[in-house]
């Protein structure tokens, strides 16, 4: 038996959403469960940005690897590529079982069953046990039985069989370790949220809202063997990671003492960090936390299902950035009742936050979510709905009190806001004064000044003064500890400024941290050829002949100095 798993395309392509470009960390936990199980599986991601033709790469792999079972991830923005790739599928192969899960087939589990004829089974909500069961029953050609497995949909006759909800894995710890059998960067270590947010699909997805959670061990384990096969930053995609306070401490130790050189982001609440939590997770290598604030106003914050004061939300992106981490707001606009009044009152919330990074997303509704149901209820939307060639639904368009030019023009407000103000934000930012946090404070401090020298803030024409916020930033990284990004990002920075002289010095002092460093061997050369050293340049760069991108620059040294030696005889 062998059982392909695709993560599909998105209908609309993405471009700068790297999110949407990586395979679900719940598609790697039912291979994993698979090929513990003894069966063969893989894993096929036809949402990379680098495909171009994602159905011909599909029907290749089909060709060549000839599964018995294809199971689809399916979410709201992918349905349509799914169910065309299902239907290819049944037609090269129509004794293959086709499968679809995840948040998008849990949802509309009946309009796909009715819209694409292809789709054997909808595994509902948490798949591991469901999928396997159901992969032992196929394989022993007791399709009967399916009848019995907890969290199906299928066809019985002319009517959907529902098998109700899945049994839920109770302690996580018993599952496989996908990374026994893959690499990836994503990663989750609860699964639920206690949380009533009207716009997330989260309880209804899981089934309730109890947090089940991998033991600490469990989850540092999973982070070692994946650093060890070489990956150095993780993105933990938890609804509130920091939920079980004690939890992510024994974690973060643990990962200190594993001692793994790595990064990682996560997502939390406001209400959910403090000083001594932040503190742990720097030293273990979190570099950024998100935060869901949803927005300044606590009318639409209460219709969100999150009413969180403001002032709790202050409190906790201070607390982030002084501790040397990148606190990162998630903001919602063109909710039910925003007016331009509401949106001001987040642009004054985002102004008492100061986030470092920010997020601007426009309402939409999904399936699974409570203001669906609301919009269902009112007679405003039926399912007929997602016949339409659409990734989702904005509340504009079941909103008579608002229309896209509106909603747009709140969120442009916001994101020129933000943008206006950020370098504002960067110079304010006052760090702990705890020396256990110095080296991790000129990290911090170093990495963000790149994003406004050589990074996306960088390139953005709405940040201002982003090189003399750099510069700032690494020379105040420098103050804390001797940092190599900061020495070599300041070197460039005042290289760019034509201050050779400057620059030099500044990367000496790094080479005098950091001696024999390619890098800043390769920035002081640029400088002494700037100042028409090129003897001292050919210096500086000829132990890195065998480097092709310093080879170029020896090049240029030797021809100048050549003219030199023919001008002179």
């Amino acid at each position: 038996m062998k059982i392909l798993f695709v993560n599909p395309a998105c209908l609309d392509q993405r471009v700068t959403d790297s999110d949407a470009q990586v395979v679900p960390i719940g598609l790697y936990y039912l291979a994993a469960q698979i090929l513990d199980a003894g069966f063969d599986a893989a894993i096929l991601n036809l949402a990379q940005a680098e495909i171009t033709d994602p159905e011909l790469v599909f029907t290749t792999t089909l060709q060549k690897e000839k599964p018995d079972i294809i199971g689809f991830s399916v979410t709201s923005a992918s349905r349509f590529s799914a169910m065309s790739l299902a239907r290819r599928a049944k037609n090269l192969a129509p004794r293959t079982w086709i499968l679809m899960g995840g948040p998008g087939a849990t949802f509309m589990a009946n309009h796909i069953m009715a819209a694409c004829k292809a789709v054997d089974f909808i595994v509902k909500g948490e798949g591991e046990t469901t999928c396997l069961t159901l992969a032992k029953a196929l394989a022993q050609k007791n399709a009967p039985g399916v009848s019995k497995i907890p969290g199906l949909v299928f066809r019985e006759g002319r009517d959907l069989k529902d098998t109700g909800n899945p049994f839920l894995i109770r302690d996580l710890d018993r599952l496989a370790h996908p990374s026994r059998y893959f690499g990836f960067q994503h990663l989750a270590m609860s699964r639920g949220c206690p949380g009533a947010c009207t716009f997330c699909g989260s309880p209804e997805f899981w089934g309730t809202r109890q947090v089940r959670s991998h033991s600490a061990d469990w989850f540092a384990h999973e982070i070692t063997v994946l650093a060890r096969k070489g990956v150095s930053h993780f993105y933990i995609s938890d609804d509130t990671f920091t939920m079980d306070r004690d939890r992510v401490i024994s974690l973060c130790q643990k990962l200190i003492s594993a001692d793994l050189s790595i990064t990682w982001n996560a997502i939390s609440r406001v209400d959910h960090v403090d000083p001594e939590l932040l503190a742990w997770m720097r030293k273990a290598g979190c570099i950024q936390i998100s935060f869901g604030v949803e927005s300044g106003s606590d009318a639409i914050k209460k219709c969100l299902g999150k009413p969180v004061p403001n002032h709790l939300a202050v409190q906790a992106f201070r607390q982030t950035a002084a501790h040397g981490i990148v606190p990162r707001a998630y903001f919602i606009y063109g909710s039910p009742g925003e007016t331009i009044d509401t949106i001001n009152q987040s642009i004054d919330l985002l102004m008492a936050l100061q986030p470092l990074g920010a997020v601007f997303y426009m309402l939409v509704l999904f399936p699974g979510t409570r203001l669906y149901d609301r919009a269902q209820k009112k007679g405003w939307v039926t399912e007929d709905i997602w016949h339409k060639k659409m990734e989702d639904l904005p509340w504009f368009a079941v909103d008579d009190t608002l229309d896209f030019s509106q909603v747009k023009a709140f969120g442009d407000a916001l994101r020129q806001a933000f943008y206006t103000h950020l370098s504002d934000f960067a110079a304010k930012i006052s760090l702990i004064d705890d020396p256990s946090l110095y080296r991790f404070h000129a990290d911090f401090l170093s990495r963000l000044a790149m994003t406004f020298s050589h990074g996306a803030y960088a390139e953005n024409d709405r940040v201002q003064d982003s090189d003399s916020t750099a510069r700032i930033l690494f020379e105040k990284a420098l103050t804390y500890h001797p940092d190599f990004r900061a020495f070599l990002g300041l070197g460039m920075l005042l290289q760019k400024f034509g201050q050779f002289d400057l620059a030099m010095q500044v990367l000496d002092q790094g080479l005098e941290h950091f001696a024999g460093s390619k890098d800043l061997c390769l920035c002081k050369g640029i400088c002494l050829m700037n100042r028409k050293k090129f003897r001292a340049a050919l210096d500086c760069l000829s132990s890195f002949n065998q480097c092709a991108d310093v080879r170029l620059y020896i090049s240029i040294c030797r021809k100048e100095l050549e003219k030199t030696h023919e001008q002179t005889l």
